[in-house]
């Protein structure tokens, strides 16, 4: 009985230790564009144990309109109809370093013709620790630009890819909120430290526009804007190239 009990205290203290090898963080989960348009979602996976870790993805549901399809990206981008890769030679890819923080994507194929909306379910983990997945759903949703006027009306809060993008030594971010709520709109760096408070007030319905201007001491280099208004938030990737 003791034995037993022994074994029993064993295997749970080896599922809680190897219970977090990753994390597995999407910088946004919800993307509002014009029809026709790829939509990337970009998810950080980071590696928190001590060893190497080959990690896998697994798209476990998709529900698209017809005319669309989707990818998962790795170090490469693969066919419609592979639904798992992952850090292994077979795919081109090696294992996940202690401490490594990796990006993947998900990519979305929209029709130039009709607009819609999908939704994408994914799960992460790892060969070492396979039943601890981590699980995202993700909705892309597509909108004709010619049947709204500029000041278009939408349900839904949108954050727009930046304008010009690479840009040097300024780009236009713009954004649109249904109802009126407290907005703040940062830029980030590469490690999370942030450059400037572009937007921190409180704005009625409405479209947006706002510009980021390179500051000095700022190099060439990958950044990031985050909104948060209301219950939305979401995350864009920038280039400034000097």
């Amino acid at each position: 009985m003791i034995i037993k009990l022994i074994l029993i205290a064993s295997l749970f203290l080896f599922n809680t230790l190897f219970a977090q090898d990753i994390t597995f963080v999407p910088r946004q989960t919800t993307i509002t564009d014009t029809m026709g348009k790829e939509i990337i979602f970009e998810i950080d996976v980071t590696n928190i144990s001590l060893i190497p870790q080959t990690l896998f993805l697994v798209r476990t549901q998709s529900n698209l309109p017809a005319t669309w399809s989707s990818s998962l990206c790795l170090d490469f981008c693969f066919p419609n109809y592979i639904d798992s890769v992952a850090t292994t030679p077979d795919f081109g890819s090696n294992p996940l370093q202690p401490g490594e923080t990796r990006e993947v994507s998900l990519h979305v194929y929209t029709s130039p013709t009709v607009p819609g909306q999908g939704t994408i379910q994914m799960k992460a983990g790892t060969f070492r620790n396979p039943n601890q997945t981590i699980t995202h759903s993700f909705q892309a949703t597509t909108f004709n630009p010619t049947s709204v006027k500029d000041n278009f009306i939408s349900d839904n809060f949108v954050l727009k890819q930046n304008y010009p993008n690479p840009f040097n030594p300024s780009t236009t971010i713009s954004y649109y909120i249904p109802i009126s709520c407290f907005v703040n709109l940062k830029v980030f760096d590469l490690l999370g430290n942030e450059i400037e408070t572009l937007v921190n007030e409180e704005q009625s319905s409405g479209n947006y526009q706002v510009e980021f201007l390179q500051k000095d001491g700022i190099t060439s280099g990958v950044y990031f804007y985050q909104i948060r208004a209301g219950n939305y938030f979401e995350t864009k990737k920038m280039i400034l190239e000097k």
